[in-house]
């Protein structure tokens, strides 16, 4: 089980130094005040929520996929490594958005509760992302499962915009949200990744069904 993790991140580890060098210099702009944190934040999450996605397309490319599931593991799993792959990603950059807010409210005094919940919001997306890409790869295989993503992303912000043009959503309501102790919000903020969990845990079962049928 182990080895296979360690697989996934030696096969993306280039990827992830790249990334870790682009991630330095967006935070090196929001210490300067010349980048916004949320943005640095929600982009790491996205980012990181792809890596499987890739992994897994560097799979198929190499053929793997079928001795892995040949593997004394078992197809369930191949599948949980997998899956603990995302867990692990998705702690470490939690990690670094929890001390880049630490190390930001130091440098500039910025405000905590605004950064914590910003990055409460973007673990929840980066939980979401593999938790619906992951059993469409599995289905579908990585290629074809990879314009989906983008209708995960864009969908929803559109769908938020023009709801909220026409009067059907009624954005006013997040605004009475500053009336709320910040304790509330901060246990409230908490709730989104948890809810990512189970959703990712519900996408596991459904992807051990997916590859316990699947002709590799």
């Amino acid at each position: 089980m182990t080895g296979l993790i360690r697989k996934d991140f030696l096969v993306m580890r280039k990827a992830l130094k790249s990334y870790l060098l682009l991630v330095g210099f967006y935070i090196f702009l929001a210490y300067l005040d010349l980048f916004d944190y949320s943005f640095i934040i929600t982009f790491v999450q996205v980012v990181l929520a792809v890596l499987p996605i890739t992994a897994f397309a560097y799979d198929e490319q190499a053929k793997w996929d079928r001795y892995a599931m040949a593997l004394p593991l078992g197809r369930r799993g191949v599948v949980r490594a997998r899956y603990l792959f995302v867990l692990v990603l998705a702690l470490l950059t939690m990690a670094l958005g929890l001390a880049g807010t630490g190390l930001l409210y130091l440098v500039r005094q910025a405000d905590p509760l605004e950064m914590f919940i910003t990055l409460m919001v973007s673990s929840a997306i980066g939980l979401i992302i593999p938790a619906i890409l992951l059993p469409l790869s599995y289905k579908l295989g990585a290629e074809r499962a990879r314009p989906y993503l983008y209708a995960i992303i864009f969908i929803p912000v559109v769908a938020v915009v023009l709801l909220a043009r026409a009067g059907v959503l009624d954005v006013s309501l997040l605004k009475g949200m500053d009336l709320l102790a910040p304790a509330a919000l901060a246990g409230s903020a908490v709730l989104l990744p948890l809810g990512g969990l189970a959703g990712l845990f519900l996408s596991y079962l459904v992807a051990c069904r997916i590859a316990a049928g699947k002709e590799f």
